[in-house]
């Protein structure tokens, strides 16, 4: 499972987590999938942790198409969206750096690259007290554990 994500509601973000060799396909259907999630709320911010994928395997035509996505969703009009990439290697930064650059052009996402939660939690500006809770979340998601609270699985 390539790509996993839950949504906590106290703070409010979205937190995905990559895993192993992450595909075209992985990347464009699980945010499909996040976006009707019932807890998702338009504009909240976002947390990719990118740092257990072994590989990521995603073109520039796929985040163009992705990007193009979520320039055009209607439930976003008049919002841009705020989204902290947690890196752990450089080849993740690359790509990351690759995503922000197409990202920009539409100007609908604002994106940030880190190395530590904590910095990236403080620009997102969430409040440093959820530093655990937000570690151990990504960390159950990492280890694919399901019954992990309020945790969603996207399989292509």
């Amino acid at each position: 499972m390539p790509i996993a994500y839950t949504i906590l509601q106290e703070p409010a973000i979205h937190l995905v987590s990559y895993h192993g060799t992450v595909t075209n396909e992985d990347f464009l259907t699980s945010y499909k999938a996040a976006s009707v999630d019932p807890r998702y709320r338009p504009g909240m911010v976002e947390i990719s942790d990118l740092r257990h994928a072994d590989v990521i395997d995603i073109d520039i035509d796929a985040i163009k198409a992705f990007v193009a996505w979520v320039a055009g969703r209607k439930d976003l009009a008049g919002s841009t969206l705020r989204s902290g990439i947690l890196l752990g290697n450089d080849m993740q930064a690359g790509m990351s750096r690759l995503y922000e650059a197409v990202a920009n052009i539409h100007t609908k996402e604002t994106v940030r690259r880190f190395r530590e939660l904590p910095d990236l939690l403080s620009w997102l500006a969430v409040d440093q007290v959820h530093t655990d809770k937000i570690a151990a979340a990504l960390e159950a998601l990492a280890r694919g554990e399901a019954e992990a609270p309020a945790r969603t699985r996207v399989d292509p």
